[in-house]
């Protein structure tokens, strides 16, 4: 059943069939301007009739239905607030890639402000911190290789569905996006913040949950963002190409550190598990309050070059439709 935001508009000869987030939303707002933005510029720019189509929540069959209606001269597929799904790449719609990365401006847009004392570790309690909501498939996985590792306990984690959680509630983050959701899985939506910060205090290595694993598929949600606004070296659960995309784009992923490489190119998802398992148990015997110490400057350039980048992208954001 399509959502009630699940709707139609035009701007001038650009027709538009919105999908993605509800525009109550941080993110839904954010969304909306982006693509009416991208629509009066393609207005602007091409005589005809143009459709933009934002595809979350419809099947490509009924999409190939709205756009053939009104016969447009091009169609613009925006896939913004959710991963582009594996029907839709293999559709009947033919595209090109144009790199945009929403979720950083969403986040430099709309994440709880921080004061840099309050990032910094005062101990380490957890040697990682694994927040997953959605009990995605590769999450679970990942979940369960610790387990069998016995090294669950190394770290704090939580699960949707599952008994781990830290006995958060909606109410405490209803500024960070606990309402923008649709469902209940019994751990709060959390997109704008680092969660208890006493919790994020006492953590060294964050395990990015990433929304998805599929080779298909290259998008970044605010989850990768979080440990480089919250001043921690990170390891994705997600589509090794994440790393490709963070690297062009300027940042350290701390390839020294961590088997990025090796990431890049596994096989599979149980392989990068174990991958991901065998580094995390390579640190239980290692000095982590000097590793910090010794990667802070790191740490805090890739802080920097965030909102050097987000601002860059806020750039391109403005500029979308000219070339398309």
């Amino acid at each position: 059943m399509l959502p009630d935001w699940a709707e139609t508009g035009q701007v001038g000869r650009c027709h538009i069939l919105y999908g993605g987030f509800n525009p109550r939303w941080a993110a839904g707002r954010l969304e909306r301007a982006v693509v009416d933005s991208v629509a009066k510029q393609l207005d602007k720019k091409y005589s005809g009739t143009t459709a933009v189509v934002v595809p979350s929540w419809y099947e490509p069959s009924s999409v190939a239905e709205w756009i053939n209606q009104r016969s447009p001269l091009r169609t613009i597929i925006c896939s913004l607030t959710d991963p582009l799904s594996f029907q839709w790449e293999h559709s009947v719609f033919g595209y090109g890639d144009i790199k945009y990365d929403f979720w950083a401006v969403a986040c430099e847009q709309n994440f709880k402000q921080y004061q840099y004392q309050d990032l910094l570790p005062t101990q380490f309690d957890f040697l990682f911190l694994n927040y997953n909501r959605k009990p995605h498939t590769h999450r679970v996985e990942l979940v369960e290789a610790f387990e069998q590792a016995g090294i669950i306990n190394l770290g704090c984690t939580t699960l949707g569905g599952s008994p781990y959680t830290v006995n958060d509630v909606d109410a405490d983050y209803l500024n960070t996006g606990a309402n923008d959701v649709v469902g209940d899985i019994g751990i709060p939506n959390d997109i704008y913040s680092l969660g208890q910060i006493g919790i994020w205090q006492r953590s060294f290595i964050n395990i990015v949950s990433e929304t998805q694993f599929a080779n298909h598929s290259w998008f970044i949600s605010e989850k990768t963002f979080k440990p480089i606004i919250g001043l921690r070296p990170f390891i994705v659960n997600g589509n090794p190409k994440i790393y490709t995309w963070l690297r062009d784009a300027g940042f350290d992923c701390f390839e020294d550190i961590f088997p990025v490489e090796d990431l890049i190119s596994s096989s599979s998802i149980g392989h990068s598990h174990k991958l991901i398992v065998d580094s995390i148990k390579s640190f239980a015997d290692r000095d982590i309050k000097s590793l910090y110490h010794q990667l802070l400057p790191r740490l805090i350039n890739n802080q920097t070059h965030f909102y050097e980048y987000t601002a860059s992208q806020q750039n391109t954001q403005s500029n979308l439709g000219t070339v398309l």
